[in-house]
């Protein structure tokens, strides 16, 4: 990212070359690893692209470098063809990441054909106006001593920046409409990557000698992969909640302390076979959704540490660190019932949607967090029993 046609030498060439690389391999590895686990999801394909570009990219840009440490003979159509390579290729990494983004977020114009074209015009309107005026003027963006002119920086960064602010300013839209807080740091932290990539690229502006912007957009990558990887390992994938192995990691850390109340619920999805037989498994899944959505509203409203999960099927873990004495189980049993309620008449949905809980507390040092599940567990069938479920 040197706009300038000076001269830095063969150390600076060896030494930004050797970045580029490092930061290639790193990015294949990246790529070649998320490939073994590939399910073909529409975010795993524009993650990929994604990546593909960014390195593209660097090695592109490792080839300007080798032209302004002066060891090479430098030809004019080699600094077009390198700069125009930049060029066409910044563009590319903005558009695929924001579809990258688009696809993370489910966003619905991503499913739309036609608007999808609409929103990779201005590559091809870009790739063609520089062309273009090449073409009609050798010199309009690379002089007669093979240096690029001023103007053509703000054009290599203008189509970009309309794809990383959309990006960024569609995430902080999604997490102000999301009611969610899960859903809102997941949305923030989507839309920061956008915001690195244009920091990091300002960064190579004033540090030009630095090669920031290959290792921070692989710093970057690398961090949201492995906290991908971490959310495929703890996450459930239909209701993002903790999954059933995070929730075990979670109980074994919780011992007694007099002076901390923990609560474990168990909750569980009323004649949810009865759902899944008469209104199919889609239906059924729905259903898991809108109740998790539900135990998530009810544990925003809980001031004191709260652990959530899916242990499994219809059943559902809530854990409450509490040391004061001003929540009592069955407040959050009424208020998680009347948020279903409320729920069952926004979605329209032709049958009751009810649950049954069972709860207990860690008793004393003899007692533990696995225990006091199973107490838990245990109350739950009585509550279904009672009920007829």
């Amino acid at each position: 990212m040197i706009y300038k046609k000076v001269i830095m030498g063969f150390d600076y060439f060896v030494f930004y070359t050797e970045a580029n690389l490092i930061c290639v391999i790193i990015l294949s590895t990246i790529l070649l690893t998320d490939r073994m686990y590939n399910t073909k999801q529409e975010k795993q394909v524009w993650f990929g692209r994604a990546i593909v570009t960014f390195m593209l990219y660097f090695i592109s840009d490792a080839f300007w470098a080798a032209m302004l440490s002066g060891e090479f003979t430098v030809k004019r159509s080699y600094v077009v063809l390198v700069n125009l390579s930049n060029y066409i290729l910044l563009g590319l990494m903005a558009y695929g990441l924001f579809m990258f983004i688009a696809a993370s977020e489910k966003m619905p114009f991503r499913k739309d054909a036609v608007k999808r074209r609409l929103i990779f015009l201005p590559v091809i309107i870009s790739t063609l106006a520089i062309s273009i005026a090449y073409v009609k003027n050798p010199l309009f963006w690379v002089n007669e001593q093979n240096e690029l002119n001023n103007l053509y920086f703000p054009l290599m960064i203008v189509v970009p920046s309309i794809y990383l602010w959309a990006g960024f300013g569609l995430s902080v839209r999604y997490a102000v409409k999301s009611a969610s807080k899960m859903d809102k740091r997941r949305f923030l932290a989507i839309g920061s990557i956008p915001v690195a990539v244009m920091a990091f690229g300002m960064v190579q502006v004033v540090a030009l000698n630095a090669p920031t912007f290959c290792f921070g957009c692989t710093v970057m990558w690398l961090f949201f992969y492995l906290e991908n990887m971490q959310t495929m390992i703890s996450v459930d994938d239909l209701t993002h909640l903790n999954n059933r192995g995070q929730i075990n990691r979670y109980l074994e850390q919780i011992h007694y302390n007099k002076d901390i109340r923990v609560i474990i619920m168990m909750i569980d999805i009323n004649k949810f076979k009865t759902i899944n037989d008469t209104y199919g498994h889609a239906e059924g899944d729905r259903a898991l959704v809108i109740v998790s959505e539900a135990l998530r509203q009810t544990c925003e409203q809980i001031k004191a540490s709260v652990f959530l999960g899916r242990y499994g099927g219809d059943e559902f873990t809530i854990v409450i660190k509490n040391p004061e004495e001003d929540i009592m189980p069955e407040q959050l049993v009424s208020l998680m019932r009347s948020i279903l309620t409320q729920k069952k008449t926004e979605n329209q949905l032709p049958y009751d949607l009810n649950v049954s809980i069972g709860y207990d507390l860690i008793r004393g040092s003899d007692d533990d967090a696995n225990e006091c599940l199973k107490r838990a567990d245990k109350n739950l069938y009585i509550d279904k029993q009672r009920k007829g479920e």
